[in-house]
């Protein structure tokens, strides 16, 4: 019996041992995706700060007004030249010959003489009066 006890501790033992070894190895394995992962990370947040600063300097207001007036040709308009509405030339009068679709008329339909019959309601089925009717009272719950 004690040989058998003590075969039995030796193997439980030998398990333990073997069950630690594989946790411990989990955790290392762990700890090294994690730093792995740290290290993508700050090297990300240094690439978002780059792209920042670059971002900054595109965007700066002075450089993308000296952009648009190199290539784009834009100029500045007076506002006399907006002042009034006697300055907008005189809007072009339409044949009286144009048909309906090119002067934008729309043709609205007559509405109907008689209105339109309603359906027939549906018929409501007759209660069985062997059924009693329900109530709050009869509902325990109440």
């Amino acid at each position: 019996m004690i040989r058998t006890l003590n075969f039995a501790f030796v193997f439980l033992a030998g398990f333990t041992c073997l069950a630690v070894y594989r946790v411990a190895e989990e955790a290392r394995i762990s700890q090294a995706d994690l730093r792995s992962t740290n290290a993508a990370i700050a090297e990300e947040e240094n690439l978002l700060a780059v792209l920042g600063a670059e971002w900054a300097r595109v965007t700066q207001p002075a450089r993308i007004q000296a952009l648009a007036a190199r290539h784009l040709p834009l100029s500045d308009v007076p506002t006399t030249q907006l002042a009034s509405l006697r300055l907008l030339p005189e809007r072009a009068l339409i044949p009286a010959d144009e048909p309906a679709f090119r002067t934008a008329s729309m043709l609205i339909p007559e509405p109907a003489l008689e209105p339109a019959p309603l359906p027939a309601p549906l018929p409501v089925p007759a209660r069985d009066p062997s059924v009693p009717a329900f109530t709050l009272a009869s509902y325990p719950g109440m």
